[in-house]
């Protein structure tokens, strides 16, 4: 017998500043013409131990939102997890973009 819950998508984007990868049970095409629409995103369990910097921000950054509408050509990759157990340790993750060179 197959799994009754929604699936959960790892969503990897890039604005001009920041590098995200995020998970949300909902990823289709948006209203607006060349947008993605991510929305029921999941945060980090708070019961957890450890919580990281980059988590937290990213709670505080999504966590009234519904859901977000991203510009494809900000997309880098749509994962589809197998099972809940493929999130990981830390699976929301915020890195700022890589210094330019002088």
């Amino acid at each position: 017998m197959k799994n009754s819950r929604k699936p959960i998508f790892r969503v990897h984007f890039q604005t001009e500043d920041r590098n995200y990868s995020l998970l949300a049970r909902s990823v289709k095409e948006a209203e607006f013409f060349g947008f993605i629409e991510v929305s029921e995103i999941i945060f980090e369990d708070i019961k957890r131990l450890i919580i990281s910097p980059e988590d937290e921000a990213l709670r505080k950054e999504f966590a009234k939102t519904d859901s977000i509408s991203i510009p494809h050509q900000y997309m880098r990759r749509i994962d589809r997890l197998a099972d809940d157990d493929d999130i990981g340790v830390s699976y929301l993750k915020v890195a700022e973009a890589k210094s330019k060179n002088k």
